[in-house]
């Protein structure tokens, strides 16, 4: 009974990851990053007209999340800009937590969808796109 609910604890304090909004709603994404990403906050001072996106930066500027929005006002995607100086660390959260398929690109499955993360590595950042795998005709 203890190994249960130190399962069901683990599962719940875990931290918030892009994966977990696809197919959320605008209102739920801005619910769930107040609570769960307070070192975030929503950036407005950019407006794009051809996409949706929902836009959060951190304090310091290290760390720049969009989150893009199909015409329902669903979550379709997730890009996530880092500075450099994380880059280790993530290698190992992504490592740790998803199935690598090739370099630089994880997969995993989420109630029936297929997700992909592709990591892309520039000069000074990197970014981590979240995205659910195309269907195979």
């Amino acid at each position: 009974m203890r190994t249960l609910f130190a399962v069901i604890l683990i599962a719940l304090l875990r931290p918030v990851a892009a994966q977990d909004f696809i197919g959320l709603t605008e209102k739920r994404i801005k619910e769930v990053m107040t609570a769960e990403k307070p070192g975030l906050t929503i950036d407005n001072h950019v407006r794009n007209n051809s996409y949706r996106y929902l836009k959060y930066r951190s304090g310091d500027d290290r760390e720049t999340w969009v989150i893009f929005l199909d015409g329902k006002g669903r979550c379709e995607g997730v890009r996530i800009t880092c500075d450099n100086r994380s880059y280790d660390g993530r290698i190992k959260e992504l490592n740790d937590l998803y199935g690598q398929v090739e370099d630089n690109r994880w997969s995993y499955k989420t109630g029936g969808s297929e997700i992909n993360i592709v990591l892309k590595r520039e000069s000074w950042f990197f970014t981590l796109t979240y995205e659910p795998a195309k269907q195979k005709r």
